[in-house]
């Protein structure tokens, strides 16, 4: 359950909010069989969302009396070709289904209903090479990626960015990817290391466009099939203890990426940066162990460059973003964990040391200054 409570500068007020249901269920079997080590399965989620507006007496920030429903059937099959190498070959069928009994026309205001479903067929293979067995791996893979327009693609009517509202969107179409990757990994007792390049071909991504309309003193925005693009990164992560209990490690994450887009009303498409694109970030660490292997400390220092790399309506959402883009970051953590018992953990964190004033890119609000959390895992 969720409810917002908004006063606007010129005392307007309203109060608006959702309601949602979900039951899920899941099964997953494994057998090995002359073919291969199999893995096979199925999931279902239902779920039911009603939700209502003081602005709005049909629905709310989505649609009211509505339902979603996702199934998944799957099936991967591990091969060993060789000694040295792992085929890893998967399908999976995805069936959607958005049903809405009361959805407000974005043109003329009135109640309508909305429908629809979409299934697909996607797969994926991957490959390894065990270089060094048990401690070099090569690897690489190819994945279709599959997804179906949401609730909220379909029926949203709720403020987006600064000075914009969303409303609803009618005859969307699943947005559709291929993803390739490639990397090597490797492990030892002192030491560790992962690299990874990824690409992945956009088709059809849902993206927003104004409809050139104004609702409620707010542009209107509605979404449509229109982003195909690519986006790509490099990750990189090692760790090395040089004594029994002192382990130092890092990572490194760096992503770029361009879609099409329709920065204004006007009919024109024009490619541009992934809205909210993750700025470079990388994380540096110390974590000394005790002997039990029941206590340990880490000190953490998370690096995250200045995130400049903006699409039109990026620069616009000043709301969220501070204008020339969100600004960069460094942040000094300490934490802790002791394990009680078999049954029982127990973990201590000091975030944000040095009490920085600073915004994960894209989220719109600051992070908390210096905070002390405190963590209890119960097992049963």
């Amino acid at each position: 359950r969720e409810e917002r409570d908004r006063v606007r500068g010129d005392g307007r007020r309203d109060l608006q909010g959702f309601r949602v249901g979900t039951l899920g269920l899941t099964a997953q079997f494994e057998s090995p069989s002359s073919l291969g080590y199999l893995t096979y399965g199925a999931e279902y989620y239902h779920d039911s969302i009603d939700s209502f507006s003081t602005r709005n007496m049909i629905q709310g920030p989505v649609a009211d009396n509505a339902s979603y429903d996702l199934l998944g059937l799957y099936v991967q099959d591990e091969i060993d070709v060789t000694d040295s190498v792992d085929l890893v070959l998967g399908a999976r069928l995805n069936y959607a289904r958005a049903d809405a009994s009361r959805v407000s026309d974005p043109v003329f205001g009135t109640r309508v209903s909305t429908a629809d479903e979409w299934w697909a067929l996607v797969g994926s293979a991957r490959l390894v090479y065990h270089v060094v067995p048990d401690h070099v791996n090569i690897f690489g893979g190819v994945s279709q990626g599959f997804r179906a327009p949401n609730l909220s693609d379909l029926t949203r009517f709720d403020s987006a960015r600064t000075d914009e509202i969303e409303t609803p969107a009618f005859g969307l179409n699943p947005e559709e990817y291929i993803s390739y990757e490639v990397g090597i990994k490797t492990e030892y007792d002192n030491w560790a290391m992962q690299a990874a390049y990824f690409f992945t071909d956009i088709n059809d991504m849902i993206i927003r466009v104004p409809t050139g309309r104004v609702v409620d003193d707010e542009f209107d925005i509605t979404k449509i099939n229109a982003g195909d693009g690519f986006v790509q990164g490099i990750e990189l992560s090692t760790s090395f203890r040089f004594h029994p209990q002192w382990t130092v490690f890092g990572d490194f994450a760096w992503v770029d990426g361009e879609v099409d887009t329709f920065p204004t009303s006007l009919p024109f498409k024009v490619r541009e940066p992934i809205s909210r694109l993750m700025p470079v970030t990388g994380h540096v660490g110390l974590k000394w162990d005790h002997p039990s292997g029941k206590v340990w400390i880490e000190g953490l220092v998370t690096i995250a460059d200045r995130a400049d790399d903006l699409s039109t309506r990026d620069r616009a959402d000043t709301s969220r973003i501070p204008p020339g883009g969100t600004p960069s970051y460094t942040v000094f953590s300490l934490r802790s964990g002791w394990q009680i018992s078999d049954n029982v953990n127990l973990t201590v964190a000091l975030e944000n040391l040095a009490d920085k004033d600073y915004r994960v890119h894209g989220s719109g609000l600051n992070e908390p200054g210096r905070s002390l959390n405190i963590g209890v895992a119960v097992k049963f």
